[in-house]
């Protein structure tokens, strides 16, 4: 039991080092290339997009293809995703170019997600005891640690070093999964498999949740994605931006951890909807702050916010869900964050910069906030009279 959880620690360990490179540092990567924000934004809008389709379509393939397991899936996807960004750091190519290849990168990557958390979620199922919350946490970690030697890194060597430790992070992520024990998705043979619509109209309270997540998501990945700018705005550095990321993801591990027994002591649409308010507070926060350390402050706020979020909806969809729909159901939660949210909050923080200046993104981001706080809400106290009708 002790080292399957260690196992999969390390898998989140690893995967988040990996991803820290592709994300967290997508804006320095591409200015380095000498890219406009706009531009940024278009290329990480545009990979979202693709990611609302590429997801599901990789999900589905492990009941569609005999034979095919998640280990496969994810050493197809992790060597291609070695190649790109080893292409991206070693060759000077045209910016169109560069857009295509990040956004291959980006999406491929974003369509990986949903599987590490179906493996947890299978463990459990059959009766092994995980906590996907203290691995995730453990992911967080690892993301804001990577962060910040990231940070240093560059400002001593350039940008390309990033593909450098994706290689190594993502070779490691692969000895590790396969040093897990054989776990694959349970294919239904009485029950087709959920398709996107069939979701949307089985479980209508889920698809609200995830839209009201998926507006406050496009908030917080416009700050995120755009968090050197306003790093910069505020006095700092590259080497300050890696610190504020730290401080961001590092947060994440305490709520993450005790999410089961938050769980069992409280439903999860309270949860998701105290989440939710907390968004508030960490937007809020960040958008309107003076000087560092009250954007610090928010960065903190990410445990309430983004960290609770994750870890609930994750554990919704295994106990709200039915069996045949949670591959699905999992695969809509990067869709309407990673996909749908970062989408919008990408491409409008980006244009908006570039065109009226960076207080008016700060001012879209926070309008988005609220708008996502009064969708789960509403969704929210809906749930709680259904159940209490029923």
């Amino acid at each position: 039991m002790k080292r399957l959880q260690l196992r999969y620690n390390l898998l989140h360990i690893l995967y988040w080092m990996a991803s820290g490179c592709v994300c967290g540092y997508i804006a320095v990567f591409l200015q380095y290339r000498g890219m406009s924000n706009t531009e940024i934004g278009i290329v990480t809008g545009g990979a979202c997009v693709v990611s609302i389709f590429l997801s599901p379509f990789v999900s589905s393939l492990i009941n569609k293809i005999k034979g095919l397991t998640i280990k496969m899936i994810l050493t197809i996807i992790f060597i291609a995703l070695v190649v790109i960004f080893m292409v991206l750091a070693l060759f000077e190519l045209p910016t169109v170019f560069i857009m295509v290849l990040y956004m291959m990168l980006w999406s491929m990557l974003i369509s990986t997600v949903p599987f590490l958390s179906m493996i947890a979620m299978n463990y459990i199922q059959s009766g092994e005891t995980l906590n996907f919350g203290f691995a995730r946490g453990l992911g967080s970690v690892s993301y804001a640690v990577s962060a910040m030697m990231l940070g240093r890194l560059i400002e001593y060597l350039n940008p390309t070093v990033l593909a450098y430790v994706f290689f190594i992070a993502i070779i490691l992520a692969l000895v590790v999964l396969y040093w897990l024990p054989d776990c694959k998705v349970q294919v239904q043979s009485a029950k087709k498999e959920g398709n996107i619509l069939g979701i949307i109209k089985k479980y209508k309270v889920f698809f609200f949740l995830l839209l009201g997540f998926s507006c406050t998501f496009a908030a917080s990945t416009t700050l995120s994605t755009y968090l050197v700018n306003i790093v910069r705005k505020l006095g700092g550095s590259t080497s300050l931006y890696g610190v504020a990321v730290f401080f961001m993801a590092a947060s994440e591990m305490p709520v993450m951890t005790i999410t089961p027994r938050l769980i069992r002591k409280f439903d999860s649409v309270t949860l998701i909807m105290v989440a939710s308010f907390c968004y508030i507070l960490r937007n809020f926060t960040i958008c309107l702050a003076p000087n560092l350390p009250i954007l610090f402050i928010g960065m903190l706020m990410q445990s309430m916010s983004y960290g609770l979020m994750t870890a609930v909806i994750t554990y919704y969809v295994t106990y709200n869900l039915e069996s045949h729909d949670q591959m699905m159901g999992q695969t809509m939660i990067g869709i309407m964050s990673s996909g749908l949210g970062s989408m919008i909050g990408n491409i409008f923080g980006g244009v908006l910069q570039d065109t009226f200046g960076i207080q008016s993104m700060l001012f879209f981001a926070c309008t988005i906030t609220v708008i996502g706080v009064i969708i789960t809400f509403i969704t929210g106290f809906y749930s709680k009279k259904l159940a209490r009708n029923s």
